[in-house]
């Protein structure tokens, strides 16, 4: 039996959270969903998932600090964390890479390539 791909969706608009949870190319995940910053981390602590999707403008605690928090958290350091973001200024990526993130997903943004990525990042290595 295979196990579903675990996957966190951190971002405070509904029709984002919405979206991960009933779209068709997500149905090989099991999707959790936070609409901000402290209930995203709780939930990564909690559910430790396999990736993290996360929004940089959250209302209470902003994704920076989110993904700070989890990458010096030696309980969810390892996990992949992507940003879901309007923010696209070099700058700002510049700051993500900085600060840790494994990827960086400007919206509106293309789910076959995020599914894509995310099946890639959690792939076992195939030995040849």
């Amino acid at each position: 039996m295979d196990m579903k791909i675990s996957v966190l969706i951190v971002d405070d608009e509904q029709h984002i959270r919405d979206f991960f949870e009933c779209h068709p190319a997500l149905d090989a995940f099991e999707v959790f969903v936070a609409a901000d910053g402290k209930e995203g981390l709780e939930l990564a602590r909690s559910v430790r998932p396999d990736v993290i999707l996360l929004d940089w403008m959250l209302p209470d605690i902003d994704g920076m600090e989110v993904l700070t928090q989890l990458k010096n958290d030696p309980d969810t350091e390892n996990i992949p964390v992507y940003m879901l973001t309007a923010k696209k200024t070099p700058s700002d990526v510049g700051q993500a890479i900085c600060e840790g993130v494994d990827g960086y997903f400007v919206k509106p943004f293309d789910i076959s390539k995020l599914v894509e990525t995310i099946r890639r990042k959690i792939a076992r290595p195939v030995s040849r």
